[in-house]
């Protein structure tokens, strides 16, 4: 063999398996952030919410550890300050079906101390807070969330005893039952029209314990999956709608949350349709990249609309993570492709709340330090916003090697002309099939076949058929997937899923213009929705507001 050949084996071997082992870890991709304007009052223990599509922050405490009874909400590039009627030191909040948000709970006394009654309701149109009826009992660290029925389902509490909790949305809330267990900061999950499932894993004198789901009107029990894996817990409660996702070809729900064992290792667990699993994804959760170990000790949040989900992390130099996942295969029984994005060292990482904004983008606003035994003292009044956005990885564990990928490549070509080539038969020509097809050829059949698709939802209304997928239109048109796929990508420049659902809501309005007084459950079966929350769901992102806020606007117009 010659020596020149043989060099290239040599290194070719030698660069393969380095190669192959960054393809088994999980991509890491740089994340671009800026800073907003500082809140007017630092504060930790407060809520952060997304609110009329403003930013809201509403209580918890300021410098010194003292409660403050204020809110802000950011329009036209500043913080602006509003007054509350409780502090809602370390509270909760939930958003209700009208837009509203309810917030309670939280500290009777500066430096954390106590529980309190009070529950208040936060109007986005008027920027105002109203009274609400007191909760059952005092709380501290409790969650909130809204069943299918209306009525509110509130649980958790710090160093007290626990019960859950109900409301009819007007009256007070009363103890349905007590708790299996004291949690802080449960997952209060709807199981159906009118049932819930409540469950932690850390008690509420800040133990960690092993999971007891209750549910509301049934029996309690542990799931297996709990034996190993501890549901993540944190200081900070989250919103249910938060980590709620849905597939838009069945309209399928899960509920997603972190979780991890003894061992370290991570997971992403989900309930759906009365059952926990775990979710496959394509890697396993780092819990190290380039720069050292990650500490994920944040919640699951949910952009429903594009069909990710997002958890935080940070390292002790400042970095901060997101864990990326696109959980759609997960419906349909495939591995969950996931990423990591990451920043350069920041000013400072805060254990603040978060948020998904419309556009994608991740915020996080005050808190504090994590492990910052001072921290409660000195909360920041930062407020970051992260853009994890696709683009081009890098390996997990250290930054490629260009020098030898470039020599690699260099070596191939060298390869290419020293190995024997074989023969062309003279018979041999290229194939048809290889010859580029012509541009303007290739629009026109995508804008005819664009044409066909128009025609089944405009004259044959297929929008309003409950599940329907690009399968369904390629099958029709006798096409595929990919061909229907890109020609609306082309040519309507959306997703076939914000194509299908813009059809659904330009019905749903003339229904609700041309039949007043229909009710919304009507509209969203008429329309070709699964549930009436998805109909919600969608009509607020596609317009911006609620199905009765546009309906009184059209009309006064």
């Amino acid at each position: 063999m010659k020596p020149l050949r043989l060099l290239l084996i040599l290194l070719i071997a030698g660069i393969a398996p380095d190669a192959a082992a960054q393809a088994e870890k999980a991509p890491f991709l740089p994340m671009q952030w800026e800073k907003l304007p500082d809140l007017n009052i630092p504060r930790a223990g407060h809520q952060l919410l997304l609110a009329g599509g403003e930013l809201v922050v509403a209580g918890g405490h300021t410098e010194g550890f003292i409660r403050t009874p204020t809110a802000e909400y950011f329009s036209e590039g500043a913080w602006h300050t509003l007054k509350t009627l409780y502090p809602h030191d370390y509270g909760f909040s939930v958003g209700l079906p009208d837009g509203d948000f309810l917030i309670g709970g939280g500290s009777a006394e500066d430096f954390g101390v106590g529980q309190t009654y009070g529950v208040e309701r936060y109007h986005p149109e008027s920027r105002t807070f109203s009274a609400f009826p007191i909760l059952d009992t005092k709380r501290t660290l409790a969650t909130a969330a809204v069943l299918p029925d209306g009525r509110i389902v509130v649980s958790g509490n710090w160093y007290a005893g626990d019960a859950i909790g109900l409301s009819d949305g007007s009256g007070p809330f009363e103890i349905e039952q007590q708790a299996s267990q004291d949690r802080v900061c449960p997952y209060v999950f709807p199981n159906g029209r009118d049932g819930a499932v409540i469950f932690g894993s850390v008690s509420s004198t800040n133990e960690p314990q092993t999971a007891i789901v209750d549910c509301l009107g049934g029996p309690s029990y542990t799931p297996e999956l709990f034996e190993r894996w501890a549901p993540y817990s944190d200081y900070h409660s989250i919103r249910m709608d938060d980590c709620k996702a849905v597939d838009p070809q069945t309209g399928r729900e899960a509920y997603l949350f972190h979780a991890c064992d003894a061992a370290g290792n991570q997971a992403i667990l989900c309930f759906s349709e009365g059952t926990f699993s775990r979710i496959q994804t394509d890697h396993e959760i780092p819990v190290s990249g380039p720069w050292g170990l990650i500490q994920w000790n944040r919640f699951v949040q949910v952009d429903w609309v594009r069909g990710v989900a997002l958890m935080e992390g940070y390292s002790d130099d400042a970095r901060s993570y997101l864990l990326w996942m696109n959980y759609l295969p997960f419906f349909h029984g495939e591995a969950a492709p996931i990423m990591v994005y990451y920043t350069d060292p920041l000013p400072e990482w805060l254990g603040g709340p978060t948020v998904i904004l419309p556009d994608g983008r991740f915020v996080k606003a005050g808190g504090h330090m994590p492990h910052d035994s001072m921290g409660n003292y000195n909360p920041s009044a930062s407020v970051f916003v992260f853009s994890p956005f696709p683009g081009a990885a890098v390996a997990a564990e250290e930054r490629p090697k260009w020098p030898f990928v470039l020599l690699a490549l260099l070596l191939l070509i060298v390869a290419a002309r020293l190995l024997p080539r074989r023969p062309r038969h003279p018979a041999e020509a290229v194939s048809p099939a290889t010859v580029p097809e012509d541009p303007k050829e290739e629009r026109n059949r995508e804008s005819e076949l664009f044409a066909r698709v128009e025609h089944l939802f405009e004259k044959e209304e297929w929008f309003r058929r409950k599940g329907l997928g690009v399968a369904d239109i390629a099958t029709q048109l006798g096409s595929n997937t990919k061909y229907i796929s890109n020609c609306i990508n082309t040519q309507a420049r959306c997703s076939f899923n914000e194509y299908l659902n813009g059809y659904r809501i330009r019905y749903a309005q003339r229904l609700l213009r041309e039949q007043p007084g229909i009710r919304l459950s009507e509209v969203s079966e008429a329309a070709g929705f699964t549930s009436e929350s998805a109909f919600y769901r969608n009509f607020k992102a596609l317009t911006g507001q609620t199905p009765a806020e546009w309906l009184a606007e059209t009309l006064h117009i």
